[in-house]
């Protein structure tokens, strides 16, 4: 449908919008042709000229005087692109235009032989370079370009659609680095082209191949048997590796690919086997630090005397259990201490490094994490109250199996960290309790009142049973209870 338009508006939307956008406007709703003619009759601007080069539907003729008369490097340029050009017009162009000319006439899908000849002699780099991005050129020029002195052009050529395969393959085997990256990683090669290329043992093809886009499954499923540690890594983040892969690389005679092996999440647990006895300091270690790792290797594990690994998995985040207790018996001294600073230490862990080890120094370090633990044997207490350090002491205060004997020492203990961790002690009696409420230290003496305090609620929340008779608080013990309770109302009041 021609367009309403009149020419005064059509000149001043070229020059406020630009000839291209005013092209693109018009390009369906077409011109006609005497308002083309009157534009480059009576406004020969570069602007108008640049317009009407660019326009499709352009007289033939105005184009051919346009393209003869004005030697503009724009308009050349501009002119070169539309489809009305004739070859002998485009020929003309490519021996009278500059660089920037011959460049577009070079990408230009409208090719003569005897303008792509020209062109493929063409002494500017970037001239022959957009001529091999062509896919509209014929094969016999293609195999032409393949033998271009700059890579740059060999490397454009491979990217182009459609291309021979005995063109890529001559490629592919081209001394430039260049040109094979982006025949292995950007080219537009057939899947079954890709599949064979992923088949070479060529680690350097390989991990090219890994930047492909549409890398297709065969040629993934082939590369994930790659001995190579980085293609291992990139395969994996794509898909899977299967447990037949898996158990080639930990039999792989590369230490790196084995060690890496060790990491995978998920690892069956037949793999583990054979990783579990690698010779590789450094892959048993990255197993036993696996928190894949399974309960049967763990315990495998824990059991033998590789100190590494045993070290290694004393610090997995998801030991199992059996494999902890295991470890809370080694015989190694650093391995069990290594235990001592896991947070997920039980009453069971914690009874076997304590009173199954004659191991002060572990009690050390479990005093000073301020562990508190009920279960200390009188015989090792007795042991832990000869140290020096108040830390010891007042880890041996929480037990519940001290003797009267070491209740009084620790009781008169000059540290008032160590009598105030004994008032918590639920195994001493009222009697006891009431000695340290007359302690120096308010800590210390608050600490034991409220014991007694908190004692008394307890016992009188507890059911007795109809036919037994009710016990009464008597003594003066059952008086200073009543004392404190009523001392601490008084200072809440207060």
């Amino acid at each position: 449908m021609p367009a309403d338009v009149q020419l005064e508006e059509l000149l001043e939307a070229i020059h406020e919008k630009g000839p291209e956008k005013v092209a693109q406007q018009y390009k369906h709703n077409l011109l006609p042709s005497r308002m083309l003619i009157e534009l480059y009759s009576d406004y020969p601007e570069l602007d108008v000229l640049r317009f009407l080069a660019l326009y499709p539907t352009v007289p033939s003729q105005v184009l051919e005087d346009l393209t003869d008369s004005c030697l503009d490097p724009a308009v050349q340029a501009a002119a070169a692109t539309n489809p009305r050009c004739s070859q002998l017009m485009l020929v003309r162009m490519a021996q009278r235009g500059g660089t920037a000319v011959r460049k577009v006439l070079a990408a230009n899908r409208f090719h003569s032989p005897k303008l792509t000849g020209d062109l493929l002699r063409d002494p500017a780099l970037h001239v022959r370079t957009a001529l091999a991005k062509n896919s509209a050129i014929q094969h016999n020029y293609q195999t032409m370009l393949v033998a271009d002195e700059a890579p740059a052009v060999r490397a454009a050529l491979a990217t182009v659609a459609k291309l021979p395969e005995e063109i890529l393959h001559t490629l592919s085997d081209d001394t430039s680095a260049v040109v094979r990256a982006v025949v292995f990683a950007q080219s537009k090669a057939s899947p079954e082209l890709l599949t064979s290329w992923a088949q070479t043992e060529s680690i350097e093809i390989q991990r090219l191949l890994m930047n492909h886009k549409k890398l297709p499954l065969a040629a993934q499923q082939i590369l994930s048997g790659s001995s190579d540690p980085a293609v291992q890594e990139a395969i994996d983040s794509i898909m899977a590796p299967a447990p037949h892969t898996l158990l080639a690389r930990a039999e792989s005679e590369l230490d790196a690919v084995r060690l890496r092996t060790a990491k995978c999440e998920d690892l069956p647990e037949e793999i583990q086997h054979v990783l579990a006895s690698d010779p590789l300091t450094e892959v048993r270690v990255a197993l036993a630090s696996n928190p894949a790792i399974t309960p049967e290797i763990a315990m495998c594990i824990a059991t033998s005397l590789d100190r590494p690994a045993s070290l290694a998995l004393a610090e997995n985040p998801n030991l199992p259990l059996d494999a902890s207790l295991e470890l809370c018996h080694h015989e190694l001294d650093e391995v069990r201490l290594r235990m001592a600073y896991r947070g997920d230490l039980t009453v069971e862990h914690v009874n076997i490094l304590v009173n199954q080890h004659d191991d002060l120094n572990l009690i050390g370090h479990l005093a000073l994490r301020g562990i508190i633990y009920t279960g200390t044997s009188r015989e090792r207490a007795e042991q832990i109250l000869e140290q020096k350090a108040p830390s010891f002491r007042r880890f041996a205060a929480g037990s519940q199996h001290l003797s009267a004997t070491q209740k009084r020492t620790l009781s008169a203990d000059p540290a008032a960290t160590v009598r105030r961790a004994l008032c918590a002690n639920d195994s001493l009696t009222e009697q006891e309790l009431t000695v340290l409420t007359s302690d120096w230290n308010p800590d210390v003496s608050t600490a034991a009142k409220n014991n007694l305090i908190h004692r008394t609620e307890r016992e009188e929340t507890v059911p007795v049973p109809e036919d037994e008779p009710k016990k009464e608080s008597t003594g003066l013990v059952s008086q200073l209870v009543r004392f404190f309770k009523d001392e601490k109302k008084d200072q809440n009041n207060g």
